[in-house]
Order: C-alpha cells, then structure tokens, then sequence
C-alpha cells in the first residue's frame, strides 16, 4: 500500500479492543525485538515503526476506554447533582435565620430525637413549608411502585441537608414535655382545626 494513500486513516474507526490489541502487538515486537528473538538488520526502523504504531493505537485505545467510561458514569450528571446540592445547601444556610419558630421547631424535634424520616399526611401537615423549600421531601419510590397511605406519607430530610442541620442544632432548640405530658409531633396538624 502507498504511504500516501489516505485509506490506512481507517484504523481510526477500529474499535477499542482492536486498537488494545494493536497496541500490545507493538509492544510484543518490541520486546521480542529487545531479546533478539525476531532478527533485525540493525535498521532503525525496527525499533521505530512498532514504537509509533504502540503509540499511535495506545492512544486511540485509550481514548475508546475514556469514551466507554464516560458514557458508563455518565460525569456530567454527577457535577450537575453536586452543584445542584450546594445550591440547595447555600439556600439551606440563608434561611435558617428567616424560619418561623414553628419551622425551627419541627427541625428541633429532629434533631433531638436523631430522626432524618417521619410520617404525616400528604400535605405535610405544618412541614408545608420546610418542603416547599426543599429541605425535606417526600421519601416514596416511584421506580419500586411504593404505594402510601394518604395519612402516612413518608417525608425525609436529604442526607446532605441533614449533615448541615446537625452542624448547626443549637439554632434548632426542642425542648420536650414534661413528666407526665404527651409528646405531639410538631409537623402534625391536630384534626380538630382542620
């Protein structure tokens, strides 16, 4: 074949596992070259053709592996999710000192009692805000066809707000009743004043 002769360009569009293979046979002829056990002619170009051609389909190789992996971990969803989330704890830390009492109070009640899930009904109940924001959602798995119950909804705070609010509990005070009183959850919203 000619050397000017555009269609060795064709090994571009080889696949990742040929040009792997290309790729550890120029290295192969390289080493055999190195112990004597293929005779040259003392030419240089021995040595320098397999050398280019290792180069040459290593990087192409290499650029297959990249381009499987990134489809694979797929990296711009990630960053997307990472600046999404600290978006939303910025967010987070600019209204804390805005909350309502009865907001930091429902966050309170969490805390102390380590507790990142209740349950309330699908309105949220006086957590209507707190969701509306985002700092605590829903927690029902639509993939898993997970059916609720109207009045037992499943809320959650996300871990990575989470980790925020337990940073900064002593702005969540929650103090529980006394000796003798019935502790109410504080989201929920009693059914004679609805």
């Amino acid at each position: 074949m000619n050397p000017a002769d555009p269609r060795w360009l064709e090994i571009l569009k080889a696949s990742g596992w040929q040009t792997s293979l290309l790729t550890i046979a120029c290295v192969l002829i390289l080493v055999l070259i190195s112990k004597g056990v293929i005779p040259t002619t003392g030419s240089p170009l021995w040595i320098a053709v397999p050398a280019i051609g290792a180069i040459v389909f290593g990087s192409l190789s290499l650029a297959a592996i990249g381009s499987a992996l990134v489809k694979f971990i797929q990296p711009g969803v990630h960053i997307k999710l990472w600046l999404k989330k600290g978006q939303k704890l910025k967010e987070v830390r600019e209204l804390i000192p805005f909350m309502s009492d009865k907001d930091k109070e429902i966050l309170g009640y969490l805390l102390y009692k380590n507790q990142r899930m209740f349950q309330s009904d699908q309105d949220g109940g006086y957590a209507a805000p707190l969701i509306s924001k985002g700092i605590i959602k829903i927690s029902v798995s639509v993939e898993d066809e997970q059916f609720v119950h109207s009045s037992w909804v499943p809320f959650e705070i996300p871990d990575y707000i989470w980790r925020e609010l337990v940073a900064r509990k002593e702005m969540f005070p929650y103090s529980p009743p006394g000796r003798g009183k019935t502790e109410v959850y504080p989201w929920a919203i009693d059914w004679r004043v609805r």
